[in-house]
């Protein structure tokens, strides 16, 4: 079992756009000055929450005694939010972007790695460009750069209807979104994924606020194309991550097209659809060997090797003093791997 003993503290914080933000942290705040700091956006039908069950995983023990995440939360989609004021002008994703400089401001932090998946890698990217010197590098799931095309625009629309004229969630809207979470190989689950679906189905219909979900999705569908401007704008390291039976593949693929070459990575992880929960294990090799090459995390083992006896090249926090390349980090720019049944229950 992990070691979940982590401070964890809720700041609420409020900035030019979004108004009220709830920031979820993982970690000691008072540390950020000397530790990794994490910067997590997440997608549309979760929370801030999200990312727990990951951050706490038995193969992030390391990362996590050497980190502090902050896990914003997009306006009302905390467990459990009221109705967003009738008034509220929900932001855009370029806005939520945009605002992220702020609550880094309000908690005196000058550098993160931005960790973001769906929604919440693209809202990521957007202030990745728009303050490129704040972010280290960032780690992308199921990403995607274009503006929705006209099938899933509809797709969206016809959603965010039956959430809009429905308390509770019904049955095509729910396969909708566990499709877009989990893929779409829907036949023959394996016990474990079949579990964590049930379990995101009982969140989204007891503690996810279905008006607010759909202001959320509504700003994903009217989202603009930014793959033109990725490569030069776009200037940090990426890693992009991606399940081989996910639903994002091709817009995965098209974002990690337009990027720099010298600066992006693909992980493509075989067997799931929802990679961060379906293979922990393995985002977490990723996501440290892709810190290693940023000159961060350097003391840490690499989840499946043997421990090297190396001297750190720089602290495991703040900037780092020397880089590191991809190759000294043993990732190549474009590597799958093979997840495995894993040994527990996967959670939302």
């Amino acid at each position: 079992m992990a070691d979940n003993t982590i401070s964890q503290t809720c700041l609420k914080l409020r900035t030019t756009r979004c108004g009220e933000v709830d920031v979820h942290v993982l970690g000691d705040i008072q540390q950020v000055s000397n530790r990794v700091v994490f910067l997590t956006v997440h997608d549309f039908g979760s929370n801030a929450h999200s990312f727990d069950r990951f951050v706490l995983h038995e193969s992030m023990q390391e990362v996590r005694s050497r980190s502090v995440w902050l896990n914003v939360e997009v306006p009302g989609q905390g467990i459990n939010s009221p109705d967003l004021p009738s008034d509220y002008k929900f932001p855009s994703l370029q806005e939520i972007g945009e605002d992220v400089v702020e609550i880094l401001n309000l908690v005196h932090v000058q550098y993160v790695v931005g960790f973001g998946e769906g929604a919440g890698a693209n809202i990521l990217t957007r202030f990745a460009m728009t303050y490129p010197n704040r972010v280290l590098g960032l780690i992308l799931i199921h990403p995607t750069a274009t503006s929705a095309g006209i099938q899933e625009w509809f797709k969206e629309k016809w959603l965010n209807f039956t959430l809009k004229s429905s308390s509770s969630s019904n049955p095509s809207a729910e396969d909708y979104l566990v499709m877009y979470k989990f893929g779409n190989d829907t036949e023959g689950r394996e016990e474990g994924r079949e579990q964590a679906i049930k379990q995101y189905l009982a969140e989204l219909r007891s503690r996810i606020n279905h008006k607010n979900l759909q202001l959320y999705m509504d700003a994903f569908s009217n989202r603009n194309d930014i793959t033109t401007v990725l490569k030069d704008k776009l200037t940090c390291d990426v890693l992009i991550i991606c399940g081989n039976k996910s639903s994002f593949q091709h817009t995965v693929v098209t974002m990690y097209s337009h990027l720099n070459p010298q600066k992006a990575s693909l992980l493509n992880i075989d067997n799931v659809g929802d990679a961060l929960n379906e293979a922990p294990a393995q985002v977490t090799r990723g996501l440290v060997l892709f810190c290693k090459g940023l000159g961060l995390l350097t003391s840490v083992t690499t989840p499946g090797e043997r421990a090297r006896s190396s001297t750190s090249l720089s602290g495991d926090g703040g900037a780092p003093r020397r880089r590191v390349s991809m190759q000294e980090a043993d990732l190549p720019r474009r590597i799958s791997v093979t997840a495995q049944r894993p040994p527990e229950t996967s959670h939302l």
